[in-house]
């Protein structure tokens, strides 16, 4: 049988613990940047995947009802809506490298929330996270037959950006209810990691997506 000596080591030392612990600070210290990276990496991706699945969805609706997510009356009709929004968390500010007329994404005109249009069938004049009035026989979508509403077109009726920012679509643009001459892009537009708009919303010049603005287009008009 081995003898135990007084002087075998029974655990670790205090000076040993204190090397351990720096070591891992270090290692942690030197991983942090990259982690960090890859994080907003992927923050980045997801807002580009959001915005291009509600370009399919918009889309989606208007190969089934034969309108762009414009319509804010009875029957529906009207296409007074200059902006539609995934949620009432907009960014409203513009950056460093705004286009002509950035903060429009934030402020301008009318707007609609995006589950009206492709969550509910709720494309007159009512709005509400409930669905309260949606299907309307005399104001909605019919939902069989030609030009039916078959959606839902996405999971929920409201959501945010990675940052917590809605998304815009700029739909004062979409073919039936823009009538100038300039070419416009519609988007499915996010403010980006910095919250602030950059890309142009402006009836006198044409759109490209501007700073750290992430986007996908819809529609090209003219």
């Amino acid at each position: 049988m081995k003898n135990i000596r007084k002087h075998d080591r029974q655990g670790f030392t205090l000076i040993e613990i204190v090397i351990a612990v720096a070591i891992v600070a270090i290692f942690a210290a030197a991983m942090s940047p990259m982690v960090f990276r890859h994080l907003a990496d992927a923050k980045t991706s997801k807002a580009q995947n959001e915005t291009e699945v509600i370009a399919t969805a918009v889309l989606g609706y208007y190969k089934d009802v034969g309108q762009w997510p414009i319509t804010n009356l009875n029957g529906p009709s009207g296409n007074q809506v200059n902006r539609v929004i995934s949620s009432s968390n907009l960014a409203t500010g513009s950056g460093p490298s705004a286009g002509s007329g950035a903060s429009n994404w934030g402020s301008y005109g009318t707007t609609k929330q995006l589950g009206d249009y492709l969550y509910f069938n709720n494309a007159d004049d009512n709005t509400g996270s409930t669905g309260a009035g949606a299907n309307e026989a005399s104001g909605d979508w019919p939902t069989l037959g030609n030009g039916a509403w078959k959606g839902p077109y996405i999971e929920s009726y409201e959501f945010n950006d990675p940052w917590g920012n809605a998304y815009v679509i700029n739909s004062q643009y979409f073919q039936g209810r823009y009538t100038g001459t300039v070419r416009h892009k519609v988007f499915a537009l996010s403010a980006g990691p910095n919250g602030l708009w950059e890309t142009g919303f402006s009836d006198a010049a044409s759109e490209e997506i501007l700073g750290d603005d992430i986007g996908t287009v819809i529609s090209i008009i003219n």
